[in-house]
């Protein structure tokens, strides 16, 4: 199997969000620039749970808005306030105005309203309004794709406001309306029209490493570099059993998706020469098998020495659902193991022991050890070995 799933290029994805910055409007991102920051997740319509954003706090954006207010004399307020209907632009005029007409009448307006816009936006893609907001948000999304006459030659005109809100409503993603990102304009209308990968940690030239495959071709905006070939979805989790890679194709699924879609189960060894049943992965990129053991083997190898407590449960606990309907004598026995060390690590017992337990595991040692070390870690904890 591939390697445990990592950055697929310096300064490329990463655990958490990376800003890109890009102080030449018309240049594109460089990757050397990028910087990393993490909060709240929250889900959208083109990213995984574990997907995170960060915003400014409240705290701060009150500080700044009262200094503003306090230079200026709540002038920039009363511009807002004074301001005729016939100035006013809403999310669904960006949406189905033409493009042109909307530039034209952005540019007269104060900085304050063109925030607004994203403000408004933000709150509707955070879905805190429940079904009111998922409809809106659906209807601004139709709106938007039911415009074909939006080409580069035609999103070159845009406000630069004006084309981060049609980003963000098109991908779904807050990301572009954040205050810290500065994306070129050619980068935006590349994401915009399929071009480049809306993730912006991984920002890839689309089809990812000229990928020819059915899934690259043909799934719009698909990125076989940090994309679920199921869902289509992107997260920044890496060295995980959450993300299960092929070893022909090298796209990536996600464990969850693999299971719930049937592209795990028992079937002919791949290795030359085996005649016995194991645990396999079936790509749904090119259809091919990977076995799965040797990959788990792999992953917990490179990565779970470094694993605390909780992210070791819930390590083993994807890979008991992986080989929860396993029908090898290999398989089975590994789901027993990690039932049992689940167990066990919610009993109290030490990750430094469990991790030793499971990497001996695949070493195929003997299970006496496991009693052994959990002798030894017994008596460390009475104090009759120094630690």
């Amino acid at each position: 199997m591939l390697p445990p799933r990592q950055q697929p290029r310096p300064g490329g994805l990463q655990t958490s969000l990376s800003l890109v910055v890009s102080p030449d409007a018309c240049g594109s991102p460089n990757p050397q620039e990028r910087g990393s920051t993490s909060d709240q997740a929250r889900d959208s319509p083109s990213e995984s749970a574990s997907s995170r954003e960060t915003w400014p706090t409240s705290e701060a954006l009150m500080a700044k808005k009262l200094e503003k207010e306090k230079e200026n004399g709540y002038a920039e307020h009363s511009v807002v306030r004074n301001m005729s209907n016939s100035d006013k632009i809403s999310l669904r005029d960006i949406a189905r105005e033409r493009v042109d007409v909307i530039a034209d009448r952005m540019r007269n307006l104060p900085d304050e309203y063109l925030e607004k816009f994203k403000y408004e936006l933000r709150v509707i893609l955070e879905g805190s309004g429940g079904a009111q907001h998922r409809n809106e948000f659906q209807f601004l999304q139709r709106l938007v794709n039911s415009r074909g006459e939006l080409t580069d030659g035609i999103l070159c005109l845009t406000h630069r406001t004006q084309l981060e809100i049609l980003v963000a409503i098109k991908t779904g993603i807050q990301a572009f309306l954040h205050p810290s990102v500065s994306l070129s304009q050619a980068s935006l209308i590349d994401i915009f029209l399929y071009k480049r990968c809306r993730n912006i940690a991984c920002g890839s030239v689309l089809p990812a490493e000229e990928c020819s495959c059915e899934i690259c071709s043909k799934k719009n905006g698909f990125c076989n570099l940090c994309m679920c070939a199921i869902c289509n979805k992107f997260d920044f989790e890496v060295n995980t059993c959450r993300w299960i890679g092929c070893d022909l194709c090298s796209h990536w699924t996600h464990t969850d998706c693999a299971i719930s879609n049937g592209q795990i189960g028992t079937g002919p060894s791949v290795k030359v020469g085996a005649s016995s049943a194991e645990t396999l992965f079936r790509c749904h990129a090119c259809s091919r098998t990977s076995e799965l053991l040797g990959w788990v083997k792999d992953v917990f190898q490179h990565c779970a020495p470094s694993w605390d407590a909780e992210a070791f449960v819930r390590e083993l606990d994807f890979v008991r659902r992986i080989f929860q309907r396993s029908e090898d004598a290999r398989g089975r026995k590994l789901y027993w193991k990690c039932e049992e060390l689940v167990e066990k690590l919610k009993g109290g017992v030490a990750d430094p022991m469990a991790c030793k337990v499971i990497l001996s595991f695949f070493q195929g040692e003997p299970d006496i050890l496991f009693l052994v070390l959990t002798f030894f870690y017994t008596i460390c904890d009475w104090g009759v070995v120094d630690k």
